[in-house]
């Protein structure tokens, strides 16, 4: 499977109040052509996707969280694991983009992660506690697990197994960078919610 098309797929299946937590790395751009939205965070590391999607969705019940981390990522953090299993936030979805690589934008040919081999992140987690863990490979097997995820009001672990084919069309790269998309995320947060998260800059 393409990761790009399970993308799209995923987009045409939203409601349009979601919140995303993205890893980084190609992933970031095959999101923002396929979802462009100031609802987007784009954490632009390694290992901290699932732990700030757990606290956001724990800060926000009512609002839908969907975090898309990576192979590499999770096997950073097989902490957030146990954090998972043991407070299941129902409002929120991880996607794990697992092609079995360190596929960064820098990385040429991609170095394999522990997944090629027998680590199986879809049971992990379900040891550690998540009730609905999963592992598609094909995209009817995708399409299903987005439409059951999305229709619940349940925690789900769904591992996409992907490869590391190029999109089918150009992309246009991402042009916010972290810290300005980060605060575009911030301030979103505050008007939808009517929160406010950080204060005026003080008048000297």
């Amino acid at each position: 499977m393409n990761r790009y098309e399970c993308m799209k797929r995923l987009a045409g299946k939203l409601k349009g109040d979601e919140l995303f937590v993205i890893s980084l790395g190609k992933m970031v751009d095959e999101w923002e052509n396929a979802y462009p939205t100031v609802r987007s965070l784009n954490m632009g590391a390694l290992g901290v996707e699932c732990g700030t999607a757990i606290g956001l969705a724990t800060a926000l019940p009512h609002r839908r969280v969907i975090c898309h981390d990576s192979d590499g990522s999770q096997l950073l953090d097989l902490g957030c694991l146990a954090v998972l299993g043991n407070r299941r936030p129902k409002n929120l979805i991880v996607f794990v983009w697992d092609n079995e690589s360190y596929d960064s934008l820098y990385t040429n040919p991609p170095l394999p992660t522990e997944t090629r081999g027998n680590v199986d992140l879809a049971k992990m987690a379900a040891g550690a506690g998540v009730q609905y863990t999963m592992t598609v490979r094909t995209y009817e097997e995708f399409d299903a697990a987005v439409e059951e995820a999305l229709a619940a009001n349940e925690l789900y672990y769904i591992v996409v197994k992907h490869d590391t084919s190029a999109p089918a069309e150009q992309l246009h790269r991402r042009v916010q960078d972290g810290v300005e998309g980060k605060y575009q995320f911030l301030r979103y947060i505050e008007e939808s919610e009517g929160l406010q998260i950080k204060p005026p800059c003080a008048v000297l």
